[in-house]
Parts: structure tokens; C-alpha cells; sequence
């Protein structure tokens, strides 16, 4: 299965088992982060601007944009504003975050190329009113393993049988499976010792299986607990392994981008491991600069 996403000059990301690994950053989101949230209230653009293009340098292939505020008017203004900002400094993909349904829809009327919609639940109602307007702005979705009025699902099963149906329903709106991606929800494994398994069987079953690509919120994994960034990086590499074509994460973190880099090395997706040295001289680069920073001050 591929998923050809498409950034302001028509730049593909395509996400695919036979591809590298798309990392979607995650920065963008203003939760816990008051300085991103005072840019986001004042249209300080240039420091979104600023954060975006890191995200990209560091090897983000998608940058997710979520203005997170609760008040649906201003956050569909925020949205608009929000990606025609970071489309103006990075040519990749977007993807348009939120569970409002206006506010996605805002963001797909200014989007460029070929955006990605995170994340749609499993809730009919919901996708009545939202599937229409991805299929009509040809746009991609991630869809959720969750299904309206239930729990979360804990199990390998009910995240697949959700999954299916969630195909199956979004087929009738005019999306084919190609243009969605499954997030089959990464739940905090400190919480429950089922929920880690339940992730893993159900991303083996439905790579094998389904042919189908997907994504997880890859943080969530280690609420809670201690050396977070180590479990989040581990539990990338089995997932990956597992059949895992994309995660929402943060590359400028050295363990994550590490992985990421590894895997798609390991995996003969990086020619002549190019990436890898790549990522290895400018790490170096930077370290340096600090070096001359620190002996000058």
C-alpha cells in the first residue's frame, strides 16, 4: 500500500512498507508548551516558522500543526493562519490536527499539495461530516482504531476489527484504503500491562494481513513513567518491525531521530547510508560550534 502525501510545490512523501520510515513532527502542538501556546494567541508566526524548519532539518518528512484552543472560532482563524505559516518555510506535507471538525476543514481550505488529516475517530456522525470534504480536497487521513461511545481498545482484536470497519465506512465516502493511515493507538503501557502487546498484534496483523499503512502517537507510550525518550525509542523499533510506516514524533530528539535513521539504514532504505552519515557529520558540526560558543564566552 502506498500513501502519497504532497507538500506546496509537490514535493511526495510517500508512506510505504517498501519506503523509508515517515517521521510526522510533532512540535506543533501546543500542550505543556507555553511559549509555542503565547506564539500561537499573539500570531508570533516566525517563531512556529522557526520551530517547523528545525523539525525538518532534524528529519521530520511531515509537520503536524495542532493550535490546540478551545474556543473553535479562534482555533479555526489560528488553523488557517497556523499552516499557511509553515507552508510558507517548508516544503513538506502538513498534517491538519484537531478533533474539531471546522477547524480540520479550515485547514484543509488553505493547505497546499496533498495535506493529511490527524486524526479522525471511528464515530459515524463524525465522519459524515468530515470524510466529504477529504475526499473533495483529495486530502489523506489518519483514522483511528476507535469506535464512537466505546473505550479505548485494549486488545490486538478490537483495534483491528475497529479498523476494518473504519475501511470499510470511510470506501463508502469515497476514500480508498490507500488514502488512509491507521493509528492504531499507542495507549501508555504503565497503565496497563495489556496495552503494549495490544499495539504490537494489532499493527503485525493488520500490516500482514490488510496491506494497510500506520501511524502512532509515539509519546504516549511512556506517560508516566521514568527514561521516556529510551522507551519511546525502543517501542519505535519493534513497532517498525512490526510493520509501522509512520509515527508522530520529535526527531530533534537525538534517541528518536537515532532510530529512525538506524532502522531505515538496517532496512536498506538509506542508499549507501547516506542519511546516516549525513545525520552524523552535522551532529558533530553542531557539537563543535558549541565548543568555539563555550571557549569564546
Amino acid at each position: 500500500m502506498r500513501t502519497v502525501l504532497r507538500g506546496r510545490d509537490g514535493l511526495e512523501v510517500v508512506i510505504s512498507p517498501d519506503e523509508a520510515f515517515v517521521p510526522i513532527g510533532e512540535r506543533l502542538n501546543p500542550t505543556n508548551k507555553p511559549r509555542l501556546q503565547r506564539a500561537y494567541d499573539e500570531g508570533n508566526w516566525e517563531y512556529v516558522q522557526r520551530d517547523a524548519t528545525r523539525q525538518v532539518a532534524a528529519g521530520a518528512a511531515v509537520i503536524d500543526v495542532n493550535t490546540g484552543d478551545p474556543h473553535h472560532e479562534i482555533e479555526k482563524r489560528k488553523m488557517r493562519d497556523a499552516v499557511r505559516a509553515v507552508q510558507d518555510v517548508v516544503d513538506v506535507p502538513v498534517s491538519i490536527d484537531s478533533y474539531t471538525i471546522d477547524v480540520l476543514l479550515a485547514g484543509l481550505e488553505v493547505a497546499r499539495g496533498r495535506p493529511l488529516v490527524n486524526s479522525v475517530p471511528f464515530e459515524a456522525d463524525y465522519m459524515q461530516d468530515l470524510l466529504p470534504a477529504i475526499a473533495e480536497h483529495d486530502a489523506c487521513m489518519i483514522g483511528m482504531c476507535t469506535k464512537g461511545g466505546a473505550a479505548m481498545p485494549e486488545t490486538a482484536e478490537e483495534r483491528v476489527e475497529n479498523a476494518r470497519a473504519l475501511v470499510a465506512s470511510a470506501a463508502e465516502h469515497g476514500i480508498s484504503a490507500d488514502r488512509i493511515v491507521i493509528d492504531p493507538v499507542c495507549l501508555p503501557v504503565g497503565a496497563n500491562d495489556v496495552f503494549g502487546p495490544g499495539l504490537l498484534g494489532a499493527i503485525r496483523t493488520l500490516h500482514r494481513e490488510d496491506d494497510l499503512n500506520m501511524s502512532i502517537g509515539l509519546s504516549n507510550v511512556s506517560f508516566g513513567l521514568p527514561a521516556r525518550r529510551s522507551l519511546n525509542a525502543a517501542t519505535l523499533l519493534m513497532a517498525m518491525e512490526a510493520g509501522l510506516t509512520a509515527a508522530i514524533l520529535d526527531m530533534t530528539h537525538k534517541e528518536i531521530r537515532h532510530a529512525v535513521l538506524a532502522a531505515n539504514l538496517i532496512r536498506g532504505r538509506d542508499d549507501f547510508s547516506m542519511n546516516w552519515i549525513s545525520n552524523y557529520r552535522a551532529e558533530q558540526a553542531r557539537e563543535e560550534a558549541r565548543k568555539a560558543r563555550r571557549a569564546g564566552g
